[in-house]
C-alpha cells in the first residue's frame, strides 16, 4: 500500500520552505493542508514572487489566514500516513520541504517519504523515465499539492497497471 505526497513552497532556495503538503491515497482519497510560516519557529520569511504568480498561485496572507501551525500539520501526517508501507513524492524538493517542517515542529515523521526514481528500483522493468514519460503524458501539472499528489498517483498507477497487463 503506497501514497503519494507533494509540497508547495515559498521558492525554490536554501532559503524557502513549505507552504502547502497535499497526499493522494490508495482508496482515491486526498488530503491539502496549507502550512502557516508564522507558527514555524525557523525565520521561514523568504518569499518569492514568480512562484505565487506563476507556478502555485498561493498567496501568503491566504497562508496567514487558513494556514494550519507545523505542528499541527506534522502530528497530521504523522497519524494519517503511518500505516502505509511506502510514501512517494516526485523531487528531491519534497525531501527537503518535509525536512524543514519536522524541523520546524520539532518533530520526526512516524512515515519514510521516499523519491520516486529510488521506489522504482525495487520494481523490476520500469524505470525513472517511465515515469516521467507518464507523467509527460497527463500534461501539465497542476502545482497545488494535492492535485499533484493525485497526478503522481496517476502516473505510477498507469505504470504499474501497464506493467502487471504485460
Amino acid at each position: 500500500m503506497w501514497v503519494t505526497l507533494d509540497f508547495e513552497a515559498s521558492g525554490l532556495t536554501d532559503a524557502s520552505y513549505p507552504i502547502e503538503v497535499g497526499y493522494s491515497l490508495p482508496d482515491g482519497s486526498s488530503v491539502s493542508l496549507l502550512i502557516n510560516p508564522e507558527s514555524s519557529s525557523e525565520n521561514w520569511h523568504y518569499w518569492d514572487d514568480y512562484a505565487e504568480k506563476e507556478i502555485h498561485g498561493i498567496d501568503r496572507r491566504e497562508l496567514l489566514t487558513k494556514g494550519v501551525s507545523v505542528f499541527d500539520v506534522c502530528a497530521h501526517l504523522n497519524s494519517s500516513l503511518c500505516f502505509y508501507d511506502d510514501v512517494i513524492c516526485d523531487s528531491q524538493w519534497d525531501l527537503f520541504w518535509l525536512g524543514r517542517l519536522y524541523k520546524a515542529a520539532h518533530m520526526r515523521p512516524t512515515f519514510t517519504l521516499t523519491e520516486v526514481g529510488h521506489w522504482l528500483q525495487r520494481i523490476e522493468g520500469i524505470q525513472k523515465s517511465d515515469f516521467v514519460d507518464a507523467m509527460d503524458a497527463l500534461g501539465p501539472a497542476p502545482h497545488r499539492a494535492e492535485a499533484d499528489a493525485k497526478y503522481i498517483r496517476d502516473a505510477l498507477s498507469k505504470l504499474l497497471n501497464k506493467q502487471s497487463c504485460s
